[in-house]
């Protein structure tokens, strides 16, 4: 479960759901203020109302002299000249008034009565901002029917002046026409009664994306002593309220949470509305003065901070010096602890910090000089993570490209046979990651958020392959055909799907689970992902005097083409035959890019990129006149809309009339002039155009690359390996597919020696023959002369692959080497510098170029060779591998290996390879299973060697956390992870990031430390934050595991520090039962809080009880002597509308008397103003956030303080 958010111009995130349910709420208020501004003035529907009885009795919110507000009633209305009370008579109602100006007649003052509070009575005119809507400033819970009573017509119900009661609305009201006269009686609603007096059953209503607060105001009700200490007001007889201090709110806050205390623990009311509080919260936290949603725990952290400060003894805080080094060596930890604890208190005097906070012991140990710090940190809240078994594990297959290191029986320099002293020698097993490897496998455990850019960085540093020559895939292994052996290489398919590097979150790419979220197990199996090395690679420099030359070359052809726009055609025409660079440096840069190109290491250890060179043949082989067209002459074209593109020559069209006519009048027309058609690069045909010589002398037709730019990627295509399934009697997929990369202006036969080199690292002698059991020595032996047959296959189809691919790559380079001398600009002196002998070229600079013969030549010496390769090389649509069905039309065809023909030009994304493999024994009709030692095909890829680490690191996932802590049992029963292993996760040793900026006190540097907590001072009221919500940089989550935490006997001194004061207590000082759980439902885009609470007796003074102890394994109901109470709990809103007061009254006493004679304890559930009780085994869900413990036995100095029972 994820959220997003709208990043704005001034750099702040908006929430568009919060940001229009703020303005809905800003625009309820404003309406519901006009309407009781016109109600106060005595107008309705644009006249003045017949009398002003309605005022009389109304309850307003009213700011005294004093400056505070309360909850008031009006007694008397003044209009004009004279002064109504709920006896006087009417006047007369004016017609055509304007509401927004004075109007005759309309009431001027109003008498407030503050009897009930400050015992006197004030005059307040009706447009003051002294009067506002009951409950706005005041905690109200009639907010809805005052609201509803100021709207209504002046023929309801008046209440006299003794009877000022508030009214409550009526279920199911319907509004009433303004002309009806009727009187309704108004009843009173079961909701607005309290269902369980005396223990403090009080929903409080939302007030607008609030229930994050209602939620744990509750909780923190609920809490024993503290709740004592605010309702029988404590802080004001003892002097606790401090005013002066600058950390608190001046007492404020602490006031206005206990006056809402009271309301709720009163027993008068079952939901009330906490305005005023909310109103001062905001005041002193302004991120909680609107309407956006806020984090419960971050709540519960200000407002017990807020209680300490306001309740703090220590009026001015001293200055209080840190425990040094030294000293903290030379004492026992017991002193230490208790040193740090007194030097806490100097500052810290409070209930909360008497109650609610502890100590954790914090040992952090340098790695360099293996000093520890000792720290002893209070906390109030403690944060408990998830174990990092919660981390996504991928399985990694890195598969490298095809080098003369790993594919040494097909990629081998030219004139290298055999191998080396050195390289016998060191023929020995390697490990990963090698070079001399193909496929390595790799176990990672990566971040749940992490993105697919951290997952490459993993990979590179694991590798060593540099992160710009990865490319990332999700890999899907999918059987094919179920009639095999499982080791037969066409069993299964690997799909793969590439992942850009924004991809993520990681958790999100992991195999998705088949049920819910549980993080107390890893995975079954990793997920599976392939990391493919980039097929090209590009020579090293040769120097900086290259790049200076280079530098200079790429210089001075970028202003040629600069220069070359403004000047004529005749101009162009001249400079053509200047493109060669004729100074010494530019042309000894390109010599040495011919001595380069072609060489004995091309295609086996490097791939040189061709574009200088097609840029020289561009311009050497460009036509001054039709006769000069060549066929795959690369060149810059302006299409139709003036747009420059590279494309090749991809035929020629001769000049020929064929108007078709005989007339003799048309005899005189010239023929038709020679033209070319041109095939735009990554464009399909229907978009080629032609030229004439005409339009390449006025520029329309440029030399390679003068207007357009080269493209910045490679061409990049997938490779899919496939065969014919006599079974199904059609075309199938099988083995791993891959990508591929050319370089863009290689030829097509460059290309094709480049995807053969590259397919030999599926043709692989297996280390081990896989020989299976057989009966008798008869298929022994032939099992072993089918091996022998196919180890002898393979080695044959390696010769043939290695020739081939020599032939493309000396053709290849013929062709550059000839097409650049034409241009007459390369001397035969200048040959030397390839430093090939005049015996390797099959051309001669003297001699004229042909490319028909050369490509002649290629494909003779091509077609006895290609027969004997296992495969065949086609090339089809990237969604069509499979070619079409069986009787189908299919845009299936043989890769051309053509010297006149770019590979960028020739394909595209649109494109695929696939490598059709032989079938050796097409006869075999056997409907057996195939062995694994019958083969039909010579597809036999490499064994992937394990890296050794993460052949451990996989061992490790394979164990569960839960385990090492004993609550295996616990998880396999309920489900989830039980609530120590979040505790040894918080406690267990872990190193410190270097972005954490701890610094070693010895060293004085900042240290990758490896810290270790445990719990030293525990308190009578422990709190725990389970860690739900993960983020990182880009991405945020909600772990949905479910804890299970105990309702009734934790027993802490599994993380209790042997030493601590907590294990020195009296026996049971470490159980703890639970009272109190604020849950999260929903996810990162929205959600709700509600709380469950146990709940115990309190009396509105702070009476309560404090030696109770539920064990909460009694399965009793909860009614019981009562027969208007159903037994059992009950779920869900009540629906009965016809329940009055008394009848309310008498349910809600039954259920507190059923309650405490239950056996069983009472569990209430808030969720905002609805109060329900919940059987006990639903309090433990996956949506518990925040956890409220209380120490079993409390400890009897803070019972003596904070208690107020008799």
């Amino acid at each position: 479960m994820f959220e997003f958010a709208i990043l704005g111009k001034g750099g702040g995130f908006a929430w568009p759901r919060e940001a229009a349910a703020k303005a809905g709420r800003m625009r309820r208020v404003a309406d519901e203020d006009a309407a009781f501004r016109l109600a106060l003035r005595g107008i309705e529907n644009g006249k003045v109302v017949s009398g002003p009885s309605q005022l009389i009795g109304k309850k307003v919110d009213a700011l005294d002299s004093s400056g505070r507000w309360y909850q008031a009633q009006i007694m008397q209305v003044e209009r004009g000249s004279q002064v109504f009370d709920d006896d006087e008579d009417s006047v007369t109602e004016p017609d055509d008034v304007d509401e927004s100006k004075p109007i005759q007649g309309e009431n001027r003052l109003v008498r407030v009565d503050f009897s009930d509070q400050l015992g006197h009575e004030e005059w307040i005119q009706v447009n003051s901002d002294r009067l506002a809507v009951a409950g706005r400033f005041t905690t109200d819970s009639m907010k809805d029917a005052n609201a509803d009573s100021t709207t209504n017509d002046g023929n309801s119900n008046n209440p006299t002046q003794n009877d000022t009661k508030p009214r409550l609305p009526v279920p199911g009201r319907k509004s009433r026409d303004a002309s009806s006269h009727e009187t309704t009686t108004v009843e009173t609603s079961i909701g607005a009664v309290c269902t369980f007096p005396g223990y403090g059953a009080c929903g409080l209503s939302n007030l607008g994306n609030t229930c994050y607060a209602n939620s744990a105001l509750q909780c923190i009700s609920y809490m024993p002593l503290l709740r004592s200490y605010l309702l029988s007001g404590q802080y004001k007889t003892n002097g606790d309220l401090n005013k002066d201090n600058p950390l608190g709110t001046g007492g404020r806050l602490l006031e206005e949470f206990s006056d809402l205390l009271r309301i709720m623990w009163s027993g008068k009311y079952g939901s009330r509305a906490p305005t005023r509080f909310r109103s001062q919260l905001g005041k002193a936290r302004s991120q909680y003065s609107g309407a956006d949603q806020q984090d419960a725990q971050e709540l519960l952290n200000d407002m017990l901070d807020v209680l300490h400060e306001d309740s703090n003894k220590v009026k001015k805080k001293p200055y209080v010096e840190a425990l040094e080094d030294d000293w903290v060596k030379k004492n026992h930890l017991p002193r230490v602890g208790q040193e740090a604890w007194r030097r806490f208190l100097r500052r810290n005097r409070s209930i909360i910090a008497n109650v609610a906070m502890g100590q954790v012991l914090n040992r952090v140990t340098c790695p360099v000089c293996h000093h520890s710090s000792t720290n002893f940190d209070p906390f109030n809240m403690l944060s408990i993570p998830f174990p990092t078994v919660a981390e996504v594990v991928f399985r990694c297959t890195v598969i490298r490209r095809g080098t003369a290191l790993n594919c040494k029986g097909t990629l081998r320099p030219n004139g290298r046979n055999g191998k080396s002293e050195k390289e016998k020698n060191m023929d020995m097993e390697p490990s990963p990651p090698s070079t001399k490897l193909i496929f390595e496998q790799y176990v990672i455990a990566m971040s749940r958020l992490a993105d697919i850019g951290d997952l490459k960085l993993r990979i590179q540093n694991i590798s060593g392959i540099p992160v710009n020559r990865l490319k990332l895939c999700k890999s899907e292994e999918i059987v094919v055909n179920n009639d095999i052996d499982k080791s037969f290489p066409t069993r299964t398919y690997v799909k793969v799907s590439a992942l850009p590097d924004k991809e993520g979150p990681c958790v999100q790419l992991a195999k998705p689970s088949t049920g819910p979220e549980d993080l107390s197990t890893p995975a079954v199996a990793p997920t599976q992902i392939v990391a493919f090395e980039s097929t090209l690679h590009p020579r090293p420099p040769r120097g900086a005097s290259n790049k200076i030359c280079q530098t200079n070359a790429c210089t001075r052809g970028h202003t040629h083409d600069e220069s070359s726009r403004e000047d004529s055609s005749t101009a162009e025409e001249d400079e053509d035959d200047d493109d060669i660079p004729e100074n010494g440096g530019s042309k000894r840069t390109l010599m040495e890019n011919l001595g380069l190109y072609g060489d004995d290491q091309e295609c086996v250890l490097y791939d040189t990129d061709p574009t200088p060179l097609s840029k020289a043949m561009s311009r050497s082989l460009w036509p001054k006149s039709s006769s000069e067209f060549k066929l795959g002459l690369r060149v810059d074209a302006i299409d139709h809309r003036d747009h420059w593109f590279p494309g090749s020559v991809v035929e020629i069209i001769e000049g020929v009339d064929d108007s078709g006519e005989d007339d003799e009048s048309m005899r005189d027309i010239p023929p038709v002039e020679t033209k070319v058609r041109i095939h735009f690069d990554n464009f399909s045909s229907k978009w080629d155009e032609t030229y004439s010589i005409d339009q390449f002398k006025r520029g329309q037709v440029r030399p390679l690359y003068s207007h357009a730019n080269p493209r910045a990627k490679p061409t990049e295509f997938m490779v899919h390996n496939r065969h014919f399934n006599r079974a199904i009697k059609g075309n199938a997929l099988f083995g791993q597919a891959y990508y591929l990369q050319c370089q863009n202006e290689w030829s097509t036969a460059r290309a094709g020696a480049h995807i053969l080199a590259q397919a030999s690292r599926f043709l692989q002698t297996p280390r081990k023959m896989d020989k299976s059991s057989s009966k008798n020595e008869e298929d022994k032996r032939r099992e072993d002369s089918n091996l022998k047959r196919f180890y002898q296959s393979i080695e044959e189809a390696k010769t043939v692959l290695a020739e081939v691919i020599q032939i493309l790559i000396e053709s290849d380079r013929d062709y550059v080497e000839a097409a650049i001398s034409n241009g007459g600009d390369i001397t035969e002196e200048r040959w030397t510098h390839s430093n090939r002998s005049r015996q390797q070229r099959s051309v001669n600079s003297s001699q004229v170029f042909n490319a028909s013969q050369m490509s002649t030549t290629l494909s003779k010496r091509l077609s006895t060779l290609l027969p004997h390769l296992p495969f065949e090389v086609r090339v089809c649509t990237a969604d069509s591998p499979l070619g079409a069905p069986q009787g189908g039309v299919s845009d299936e065809v043989i890769f051309p290996y053509s010297l006149v023909r770019t590979i960028g030009n020739y394909m595209n994304a649109r494109h695929a390879v696939v490598l059709h493999w032989k079938d050796k024994s097409p006869g075999r009709t056997s409907s057996k299973k195939t062995s694994s030692s019958e083969y039909t095909i010579l597809y036999s890829p490499p064994v992937a060697s394990v890296h050794k680490q993460s052949r451990a690191l996989l061992n490790g996932s394979k164990g569960g956390e839960a385990s090492k802590n004993g609550q295996g049992k616990n998880n396999a029963v309920h489900g989830g992870m039980h609530l120590g292993v979040c505790l040894t996760e918080f406690c267990k040793e872990q190193h410190l990031p270097a972005t954490d900026c701890w610094r070693c006190p010895r060293c004085k540097d900042v240290r990758e430390g490896k810290q270790c907590m445990t719990m030293w001072r525990l308190p009578d009221l422990l709190t725990f934050h389970v860690k739900r919500f993960n983020c990182s940089a880009r991405w945020r989550e909600k772990i949905t595991t479910k804890v299970n935490f105990p309702l009734t006997g934790l027993d802490m001194s599994e993380w209790c520090d042997k030493e601590s004061p907590a294990m020195q207590g009296p026996d049971g000082s470490c159980v703890y039962d639970l009272y109190g759980v604020v849950n999260h439902y929903g996810g990162m885009t929205g959600g709700h809080y509600v709380a469950t609470c146990k709940a115990t007796v309190c009396s509105p003074d702070g009476s309560e009880e404090l030696g109770y102890n539920f064990n909460g394994t009694c399965n009793g109901e909860s009614g019981a002597g009562v027969e208007t109470v159903q037994s059992g709990w009950r779920l869900g809103r009540n629906k009965d509308k016809e329940s009055t007061t008394s009848q309310a009254k008498l349910i809600a006493a039954a259920s507190a008397r059923a309650a405490a004679e239950s056996p069983e304890p009472l569990w209430l559930q808030f969720d905002d103003d609805l109060v329900e009780p919940i059987p006990p085994k639903n309090v433990v869900s996956e949506m518990a956030y925040v956890l409220f413990y209380r120490r079993r036995r409390i400890s009897s100095s803070n019972i003596a303080k904070y208690s107020t029972l008799e």
